[in-house]
């Protein structure tokens, strides 16, 4: 951020009269200048910050906004879709050092639909996930919890797979201006059909911000993903193929202490092909996502 300072400068006209005898007048001493004391409780401004992942739980608001279009159609209309999805997310420490154990809860889901796209019944139930996380090889065994049964071998429902996009991994230590990567693959049932989604973030830390009193920080996020599936649509053996790829950009809030964001807000686009037996239709996808957290207790808080 830019300052400018505007010097005024007035100008003094100084009049002198001539006298046959001019007298002494003692110029004033000028003052002796200031040396400015640096404030020696002020602490050095930070560059480089220690990471840790901590154990605790934290409750998220994910709001979504998206517009489906077919591609290269403008006649056909968009389609917009608004969800809003609530998540409780536990992380507990594992037996080694750097794993952790995760427990996750889709506590509620709104789902709002225009155009052609159909409502979805409401859930009867909430969804329970559990995966576990390492430092180094970041999110794996991700298997839905309780008595569900997703509806495709070895996969978890879309809402389950955007809360564990909620998860960050990050080097020990950074400094301003650090980039690093971070990337998971999820497979989510599109009916019964399994599609693999792989994820892959850039993140570049920028500067610090303040939350609720706390210094977290700001960390820009560009993504890359794809998409890739096939399987029978229906009972009548309808075959069908997901592909796709999209890009997202953004910022997130990040917690130093924990290593989980405390806020974020991304825009992003996405092509999906889909094929069947009878067509190829693709579609174009634009979507704005903002993630606040509403609510953090530490691991020995009740």
């Amino acid at each position: 951020m830019g300052c400018r300072i505007a010097f005024a400068v007035a100008p003094v006209a100084l009049m002198c009269v001539a006298c046959s005898t001019t007298p002494n007048v003692a110029k004033p001493t000028a003052p002796t200048p200031v040396v400015p004391k640096l404030d020696s409780t002020a602490p050095p401004v930070a560059r480089s910050w220690v990471l840790n992942r901590s154990g605790g739980s934290w409750r998220y608001r994910v709001e979504s906004n998206a517009t489906v279009m077919l591609a290269g159609d403008s006649t056909a209309p968009s389609a917009p879709i608004h969800s809003i999805a609530m998540y409780t997310l536990g992380v507990d420490t594992a037996g080694s050092v750097g794993e952790f154990r995760v427990t996750g809860r889709v506590d509620s889901v709104v789902l709002v639909t225009g155009g052609r796209v159909p409502t979805r019944p409401p859930d009867s139930t909430v969804s329970t996930f559990t995966a576990q996380l390492d430092t180094a090889s970041g999110l794996t065994n991700v298997a839905m919890g309780g008595d569900e049964r997703p509806s495709c071998a070895g996969g978890v429902n879309p809402f389950v797979a955007a809360g564990l996009a909620l998860f960050v991994s990050a080097p020990a230590h950074v400094q301003l201006g650090a980039v690093w990567h971070d990337s998971s693959s999820t497979t989510t049932c599109r009916g019964n059909v399994a599609v693999v989604s792989t994820l892959q973030r850039t993140f570049q830390l920028a500067d610090t911000a303040t939350w609720n009193g706390e210094a977290v920080l700001r960390v820009k996020v560009t993504s890359t993903s794809t998409i890739a599936g096939e399987g029978l649509a229906s009972a009548a053996g309808d075959s069908i193929s997901v592909s796709g790829n999209g890009t997202s950009s953004g910022t997130m809030l990040i917690d130093p202490t924990s290593l989980m964001p405390v806020s974020s807000n991304t825009t992003g686009t996405l092509a999906i092909t889909v094929h069947s037996r009878q067509t190829t239709l693709p579609f174009k996808q634009e979507v704005t996502q903002a993630v606040t957290l509403l609510e953090h207790r530490g691991a020995s808080e009740p």
